[in-house]
């Protein structure tokens, strides 16, 4: 691999925060990106994306080159499983997976010249990208759209006590669909409309993983969601970025997502950015 560009950054002022990276080794270059913790119970510290990431990324630093793509699975989840064992969290996890370590991840593979899609990290090769939004996030980000609208018909009614109470929030209407954020976990590893793949140490070994062709000389790009318009450029991806954040700062109207920017934040996700040569 010859690396071009990479880049990660954590949305928080405090970058130990940031629940995204990236690792290059031997074998492999991948992006990871730890979910953000909707957690009641608040097991992990500094938070589950950050715990997710550090683990998954670690996993990846000791995989053998020629490991498969089901392989490395089975060593991430192993690796989850360890954690959860370690802590005695096991038996609640298996109940409440809302409380689980969970993340995403996108790896390319130099031994097997493919690059394995484990969640909804991107990849693009050539400059053609591969879809990987799943379709529970489409809808909750269009609930997310929908509850920030009426708040605003709200806002704009002096009688109505109620929208002043949740505009106090920075972001209200996420507040707001937060226990429908939280049922989502109910759909991770799951088969049928809205189930997903994810990292959370309870991965079915069969779940369809995409696995993307890339041959020697081809142009990869690895990114995190953090990037809702991705280019084949970091530069490119970073102005895309900027115009959003001032065109639709809630990020409502072209690009619907369960967040938006929030003041003193550096952008509305983690993001992380790697291209290359294979």
């Amino acid at each position: 691999m010859r690396i071009i560009e990479q880049f990660c950054q954590g949305k928080r002022p405090n970058q130990s925060r940031n629940e995204d990276g990236l690792i290059i080794t031997d074998g492999f270059a991948a992006v990871v990106d730890g979910v953000t913790s909707k957690s009641i119970r608040h097991l992990w510290q500094p938070s589950g994306g950050v715990v997710a990431k550090r683990l998954t990324l670690e996993t990846i630093a000791k995989l053998s080159p020629t490991f498969t793509m089901r392989e490395a699975q089975q060593a991430i989840d192993a690796r989850f499983q360890q954690a959860y064992h370690e802590r005695d969290y096991y038996d609640i996890l298996t109940r409440e997976p809302i409380e689980r370590l969970q993340a995403n991840t996108v790896i390319y593979s130099a031994y097997h010249r493919e690059a394995w899609l484990f969640g909804d990290c991107q990849i693009m090769v050539n400059g053609q990208q591969i879809p990987t939004v799943k379709r529970v996030d489409e809808l909750l980000g269009e609930l997310r759209a929908f509850t920030a609208l009426a708040l605003r018909k709200q806002q704009s009614s002096a009688s109505s006590a109620e929208a002043g109470s949740a505009l106090n929030s920075s972001d209200p209407a996420r507040d707001m669909i937060l226990p429908f954020l939280r049922l989502q976990s109910r759909f991770a590893n799951a088969r049928g409309p809205y189930g997903y793949f994810v990292f959370d140490g309870f991965t079915d070994p069969t779940y369809p993983i995409r696995a993307v062709p890339v041959n020697p000389g081809d142009e990869v790009v690895l990114a995190s969601d953090g990037y809702p318009i991705l280019r084949p450029t970091l530069a490119a991806s970073e102005s895309e970025l900027q115009r959003l954040k001032r065109e639709d700062p809630e990020l409502i109207n072209e690009y619907p997502s369960t967040k938006g920017f929030v003041k003193g934040y550096d952008s509305f996700d983690d993001r992380t950015y790697l291209r290359f040569i294979a």
